[in-house]
């Protein structure tokens, strides 16, 4: 064992979730993931109703979720999942355990009860379990390198834990009774292209992204494309659907920030991939002009959204006062037609392209 080990990470495109955070953080220390990710992340899915507790409220929709969690599908990663009891059992030693798999170039996902953990905005404030990764050590500094949320902008960004401030952060989550997922500890590890037939390749699917497009368009479940997996996810709307489940909550989840920074990654995300899109040479400047545009203002539209919500949550009287309410339900109808306008636009174009079907 060195004495300092560190495996690599990148800043992800989308953080709203640690799921999507922590496996794109992985996956984008090398660009060959691209093809992939401008191939998927285009449909939405949100909840029906805000007070079901066993899903998020709006999230990208990326295949089937299994073990409580929402790891990404894809050809870079491989995922071992064990669980506290386990490593009790047998290592006994957290610290070690955790420093042994980093030499084994396994990044390693756990719950810690972030009252105990600095730069974290529930330290020393409330007990709040939640996920954080850990990419490395240094023994003579006795410190892991973690990265998850940090302070009151929920940033996803990388720091330092001391070992013993890990190990009280560790025991003190709640891992018992309906806590199965918080006991979980996940190994991940990145595989190369020559580990096999299909792990890291990814060649730019274009009639995927016509086919969500359109599923998204039409608010269509595309969980039923995953059917031998799972029943209908009948807790769920899809697609421009997810525009008036939002306005349907937010009356009574006005506190819950997570459904607006969603939607200004999705939208962040369609920018990219019209870049994409238009430097391969599926999009002419005149179309790549239009999109880039309009996404951009759909951007605009998102932050508005999400600082009128902010500024919701600083009143002191939000009964009575409902202005910033009212005016992100009116930009979320007007967002909802406008993006219905533009991806009938961009469906045309790309169905048109030389090589599509």
């Amino acid at each position: 064992m060195t004495s300092i080990k560190i495996l690599p990470l990148a800043t992800p495109r989308i953080y709203a979730y640690s799921s999507h955070a922590t496996a794109l953080s992985i996956v984008s220390t090398e660009e060959d993931y691209l093809p992939w990710f401008h191939s998927n992340f285009i449909q939405l899915c949100g909840l029906k109703d805000y007070n079901v507790t066993y899903d998020v409220p709006l999230d990208f929709y990326m295949g089937p979720r299994k073990d409580y969690n929402y790891y990404v599908n894809n050809n870079w990663l491989t995922f071992l999942s064990t669980d506290r009891q386990l490593v009790q059992s047998t290592c006994g030693d957290i610290i070690k355990y955790v420093t042994a798999c980093i030499d084994q170039n396994h990044y390693v996902a756990l719950h810690l009860d972030e009252f105990y953990v600095k730069d974290r905005w529930a330290y020393q404030v409330k007990k709040f379990d939640h996920e954080n990764l850990i990419f490395g050590y240094d023994l003579e500094r006795q410190i892991f390198h973690i990265i998850g949320y940090k302070g009151a902008n929920h940033k996803f960004e990388a720091s330092e834990i001391s070992f013993e401030a890990f190990k009280e952060a560790y025991d003190q989550c709640d891992d018992q009774n309906d806590n199965i997922w918080r006991s979980q500890i996940i190994l991940i590890q990145k595989v190369y292209k020559n580990s096999g037939p299909f792990k890291g390749t990814y060649v730019f699917d274009l009639e995927l992204v016509i086919r969500t497009l359109e599923e998204y368009l039409e608010s269509k479940d595309t969980a039923r494309n995953f059917s031998m997996f799972q029943n209908n996810l009948t807790h769920f709307v899809f697609g421009l659907e997810v525009y008036n489940s939002i306005k349907t909550n937010l009356p009574t989840f006005w506190y819950d920030f997570r459904p607006f920074h969603v939607l200004l990654e999705h939208k962040n995300s369609m920018i990219d991939r019209i870049q994409y899109l238009k430097d391969n040479g599926y999009l002419a400047e005149a179309d790549y002009t239009y999109l880039h545009e309009s996404y951009s203002k759909m951007v605009r539209t998102c932050m508005l959204m999400r600082n009128g919500q902010i500024r919701y949550m600083a009143t002191r009287e939000q009964e009575n006062d409902t202005r910033y309410l009212d005016k992100i339900i009116t930009d979320l109808d007007q967002l909802a037609s406008f993006e219905k306008e533009v991806l009938g636009h961009m469906l045309a174009v790309l169905k048109q392209y030389p090589n599509n079907g």
